[in-house]
């Protein structure tokens, strides 16, 4: 027993990074750079060849990562669109002869062109074009010359302009409560509509783990830009030298290639090796495993996430490990959250284990402290968190970061939280959770810091001074914990207020915006009283103005959404004050309760919102359990907007008292949930999907016409690429999935004599198809861009 009480803590010194994670878990590039290595020596022509050829090189480009390179080549085109519409002359020449008046020049011309509010904006334009500068003229920009425009900024355009200090919006951290009620409203609470109910175990996965390792976002879900296709990369970065030899034209020009020197031309222009993948959770990057505890001895899963693609790490690699246990609140349980998405992928290597109860009665052998659970190869370069194509989940698809950012900042804009939360929020909180708790090496580890530059002091350390200064003066007790919640964002939430909370009053007495009221008197003007505008005369105006109306009214709605919701946080506390100063009772607050329609769902919630704080160890095994089975099945559902159509039906047929006739009259139920013969209006996909509920299924819409544009918009697209695929085709319905169908016609043809619904005709999709382009064409076509 001594050996094993100096083992370490749940047996994780036992796994080195080596046996943790599989060989092929290692970046792509390695063996590729490995194999460059065994390479045959030059010869000594070649070297000679190498030598002459280095001769002519003046200077070798900067390895920047990626998305450098992208943001290089953006400022690469506000360059040439300054050069051509102030008429400064040839962007390559007037780069190359740069004097520091034109890039002061410069710099006001992008102060002027483009939405910039806030000095680190303009600066990191600054630095990007003195990027541009070294990558095009092969020398670093004057310093003295640098030091000038950034004055001038400071001076001239900041003032000019008004463009606002950095952080003079706060910073704003989060805590554990924080994480706590965002999940819950994710779970129990949310109304929003996903492509599935996958994704909301996915929003949960990604705030455990943004909030439990302060990971960048793009660690965790695909955040890499796409790059530009005008050529602008190539032509930068095409070569990774600047020659030392120029045209008269200004264009490299190298010296004639001979038989030696194309064969060393390699090693100067040739690319380097990608990671062949997004910096996004794979499941090559996690080890789930199960472990012995050394005081209770249950066998318990752990996990172990290596972060690798973090930032900077194509050219500085600080490959970090996180270990993670299961937590007595089951909400908090990153284990149960990737256990369950890996068992809806069918992710481990293991036949038998395919639900939960096969994972926790898994145990190691009497002779080992934990055995690692191993996935399947093929899913090794699967993401964890993958993205919908519409309500399709992609296989091989990282879930996009912008879903996750507009997702995070709506949920906790509705749970009642003053300020729309960011992915930053939360590694913040991270930061400043292990600042204190743990040495500042290990902090400086964990969010991958360089500790020279004291990057947690300068941009991530709580501004609220976290800590009872007058107490302490005074020498009297203090008051931690009231300054825990002085410290984050949970002080001004307000569970009452949602994201859009405009009362109808607000609304119906809103003064009409006057550029909305005249551009609808000149398209009724244009329209002459018709209300069909195909083959108009002036159909093309026409439609531009009915976009732009459109426009318009979207930001006027997304305006005054905002403002009053800036508004009832600022008087709200002034309405309650004075409430109780005129006498009147307390507003009463009713705690909303959960309704949810996916069974799977409420049976979620209700475990993780409704935790006793009494429960035993077996008692949270055994519901673990359940909650991981639960997710899983839920991974399988869905919801669409026909919910709310039903629910506004439902309640339409309950303000309706029947009469006598219409009691006797009404049909018995049918024991067929889905007979052969549909109505015209259901859709015959819809019928099979098995994903949503049985009201959705049989969903009836109000005309054939909206059924078919469902139809041609939802569903017809997959089956026109299955069919070019040379899948088979087969009709949804649950009692026709066995047949096989020869191609789209039959299947139209099978769905109106079998099940009594017309599809529209291929000719009829296509011209629908055209005359929807041509009137977006119309719509947009002098419409003003947006830079």
């Amino acid at each position: 027993m001594a050996g094993v009480s100096g083992r370490a803590h749940l047996g994780v010194q036992f796994w080195s990074p080596r046996s943790l994670f599989p060989p092929s878990s290692t970046v792509k590039g390695r063996s590729n750079n490995q194999a460059a290595r065994q390479k045959p020596t030059l010869s000594i022509e070649q070297h000679a060849a190498h030598r002459a050829q280095l001769t002519d090189v003046r200077f070798i480009k900067p390895k920047y990562s990626d998305q450098t390179e992208i943001n290089v080549s953006g400022i690469f085109n506000k360059w040439r669109r300054y050069c051509t519409d102030l008429k400064v002359g040839d962007w390559k020449a007037t780069i190359q002869n740069l004097t520091r008046e034109t890039t002061q020049d410069f710099v006001l011309y992008l102060c002027e062109r483009y939405k910039i509010t806030s000095w680190g904006s303009a600066e990191e334009y600054i630095r990007q074009f003195r990027q541009l500068y070294t990558t095009v003229n092969g020398q670093y920009m004057d310093r003295n010359d640098a030091k000038e425009v950034y004055k001038y900024y400071r001076r001239v355009c900041i003032p000019r302009f008004g463009h606002r200090a950095p952080n003079t919006d706060g910073k704003p951290v989060l805590n554990v409560d924080n994480l706590r009620v965002i999940l819950t409203f994710n779970i129990g609470f949310d109304t929003s509509i996903f492509p599935g109910e996958r994704h909301r175990i996915n929003l949960a996965g990604c705030y455990q783990l943004l909030c439990y390792t302060g990971a960048r976002p793009a660690e965790l879900v695909d955040g890499e830009r796409q790059k530009p296709k005008d050529g602008s990369l190539e032509e930068l970065f095409g070569h990774k030298v600047v020659q030392s030899t120029f045209s008269e034209d200004g264009e490299d020009q190298a010296p004639p290639p001979d038989k030696n020197s194309k064969l060393v031309e390699s090693l100067l222009t040739q690319e380097t090796v990608g990671r062949g993948r997004p910096k996004a959770l794979y499941y090559e990057d996690i080890q789930m495993m199960i472990v012995r505890h050394p005081v209770t001895g249950r066998c318990i899963p752990a996990m172990a996430i290596k972060f690798i693609h973090h930032k900077g790490a194509d050219n500085k690699p600080r490959p970090t490990i996180f270990y993670f246990t299961p937590t007595r609140k089951l909400l908090f349980c990153a284990v149960s959250t990737i256990l369950a998405l890996a068992l809806h992928d069918n992710a481990f290597d293991a036949p038998s284990l395919t639900d939960a109860a096969a994972i926790f009665g898994s145990k190691p052998p009497s002779f080992k402290d934990s055995t690692p659970l191993r996935w399947k190869a093929s899913k090794l370069k699967t993401p964890v968190f993958r993205r919908y194509r519409g309500a399709t989940l992609s296989e091989s698809e990282a879930m996009m970061y912008s879903k996750l950012r507009d997702d995070i900042g709506d949920q906790s804009l509705d749970s009642g939280h003053e300020r729309r939360w960011t992915p930053r929020f939360a590694r913040r909180g991270a930061a400043n959770a292990a600042n204190g708790d743990a040495p500042d090496s290990v902090r400086d580890q964990m969010m991958r810091h360089d500790p020279q530059f004291a990057t947690f002091h300068h941009a991530y350390l709580n501004e609220i001074a976290n800590f009872d200064l007058q107490n302490a003066f005074l020498e009297e007790e203090k008051q931690s914990q009231l300054f825990r919640l002085f410290a984050h964002v949970s002080l001004t939430r307000d569970p009452r207020a949602t994201a859009d909370m405009v009362p109808d009053e607000v609304w119906a007495n809103l003064p009409p915006d006057p550029e909305i009221v005249k551009l609808e008197e000149q398209r009724a003007e244009l329209k002459r009283g018709n209300y069909r505008i195909d083959g108009h005369i002036d159909e093309e105006k026409i439609r531009q103005l009915t976009e732009e109306i459109r426009q318009k009214r979207a930001h006027r709605y997304l305006q005054v959404v905002r403002q009053y919701h800036e508004h009832y946080f600022y008087n709200r506390p002034t309405w309650d004050i004075e409430r109780q100063a005129r006498g009147e009772e307390e507003e009463e607050y009713a705690e909303p309760v959960i309704n949810v329609t996916i069974p799977e769902r409420a049976g979620l919630a209700a475990i993780f919102c409704h935790q006793p704080d009494d429960w035993t160890e077996d008692q949270i095994f055994q519901r673990k359990i359940e909650a991981i089975d639960l997710m899983v099945a839920l991974c399988d559902k869905r919801e669409t907007v026909k919910r709310d159509r039903i629910q506004q039906r439902a309640k339409a047929c309950l303000a309706i008292k029947p009469g006598p006739l219409e009691m006797e009259s009404k049909p018995l139920p049918s024991p067929d949930r889905f007979p052969l013969l549909l109505h015209a209006g259901q859709c015959p996909d819809c019928i099979g999907d098995e994903r949503l509920s049985h009201e959705e299924r049989a969903f009836t819409y109000c005309r054939p016409t909206v059924m078919n544009d469902h139809f041609d918009d939802q569903h017809l697209t997959r089956r026109e690429q299955a069919e070019q695929s040379g899948e088979r085709i087969r009709c949804e319905h649950p009692k026709c999935r066995d047949l096989r169908l020869q191609h789209l016609d039959h299947f139209r043809n099978h769905v109106q004599t079998v099940h009594g619904v017309t599809l529209r005709a291929s000719g009829q999709v296509e011209q629908r198809r055209l005359r929807k382009a041509k009137r977006r064409q119309m719509a947009r076509g002098s419409m003003p861009t947006e830079r």
